[in-house]
């Protein structure tokens, strides 16, 4: 199963801006980034994981930027064999982009602890402008690194970068396990991203529309 959901994942992804993670807020395949929506700037997705080492999730969610640093929303998560939760989500920008292009934010995910509230702090910084491969420009190459509680249980950190100025790919630790992940754009403010987590356990595939402005 593993080969072919990273191929899948290789051919899925998308390069928009503060795009949101599988689970809902801005992010990589599922920690939190740095980045947040602009102000009045939203996002809305699915997301579908089937699992092997854990059981089916839907998941559905919004995000909307209230003020210039902040970023607030909701994931609803639908677990095959529990009940659903809805799960409130906060993000505010603290610090940059600094000299070094490094960037600073705080947030909660699970404001209301309905399944486990996890607090953090994550700082992204871009590595430098790129190369020139056999598969095409590489560019804005970014590390991630934070610390939180609840689902991160410490140390969590990626890396992503964009091919061909489409092509997200990230790869990440997310405290237990590490996740693979891409996004592609597939129509006007609407992108495909596709995952494998859990320590390459369990396929995810999600679609997100973004605000066009």
């Amino acid at each position: 199963m593993v080969p072919a959901a990273l191929a899948l994942a290789l051919i899925w992804a998308s390069a928009g801006w503060a795009a949101s993670s599988l689970l809902g807020p801005t992010g990589l395949v599922t920690i939190p980034t740095a980045d947040v929506l602009g102000m009045t700037q939203f996002t809305v997705g699915l997301t579908q994981v089937w699992g092997d080492a854990h059981e089916d999730e839907t998941l559905v969610y919004a995000n909307v930027g209230l003020l210039p640093k902040l970023e607030v929303g909701f994931t609803r998560e639908d677990l095959q064999d529990d009940e659903s939760e809805t799960i409130l989500n906060a993000k505010v920008r603290l610090l940059g982009p600094l000299p070094g292009k490094i960037t600073l934010a705080a947030g909660v995910m699970d404001f209301t602890d309905q399944i486990d509230r996890t607090v953090y702090v994550v700082g992204s910084h871009t590595l430098g402008a790129g190369l020139l491969t056999d598969f095409g420009q590489v560019t804005t190459p970014q590390l991630h690194v934070g610390i939180g509680g609840g689902r991160f249980d410490g140390l969590f950190a990626g890396v992503s970068t964009t091919v061909n100025r489409k092509l997200a790919l990230m790869a990440e630790y997310d405290g237990d396990d590490i996740n693979l992940g891409a996004r592609l754009p597939v129509a006007p403010q609407v992108e495909a991203s596709a995952g494998i987590l859990n320590g390459l356990d369990d396929l995810a595939l999600g679609v997100q529309f973004s605000s066009p402005w």
